[in-house]
């Protein structure tokens, strides 16, 4: 767990300030697809967030962030059943089907034009 928190706190503070995503951007909202879900999960097994027990738990549409780069981003918000009042909200980049970057409380996924979906897997994601 202290891992999963270290974590977040270095991508906290590498992502300093972002504007809301362009009109263009969301226009190519997606639903995530189940490679991207499972990828997502397999990215907190691997930083050892496997004692974590989600209260509730969403993943954003999938949209284009740079058509040149062929890079896509989405959004992951939850609740940790331990830790009731801190809802957890991240923005990731995705390259090739993997994530490549990371940032915490990216202001892009608080746009209320972004939709969202149920995020089963990771709640019942267990070791």
């Amino acid at each position: 767990m202290l891992k999963y928190l270290a974590l977040g706190l270095a991508a906290l503070a590498l992502s300093g300030c972002q504007p809301p995503a362009p009109e263009s951007v969301l226009a190519s909202q997606k639903p995530p697809s189940p490679a991207v879900r499972k990828e997502y999960v397999a990215a907190m097994r691997a930083i050892d967030a496997k004692g974590a027990q989600f209260k509730t738990a969403e993943i954003s549409s999938v949209v284009l962030l740079n058509p040149e780069a062929k890079i896509y981003a989405f959004c992951v918000r939850f609740r940790e059943t331990r830790i009731q009042e801190v809802l957890q909200v991240g923005g990731y980049a995705l390259r090739d089907g993997k994530i490549v970057d990371a940032s915490s409380y990216d202001a892009r996924c608080s746009d209320k034009r972004l939709r969202w979906y149920d995020f089963p897997e990771l709640r019942s994601m267990r070791g």
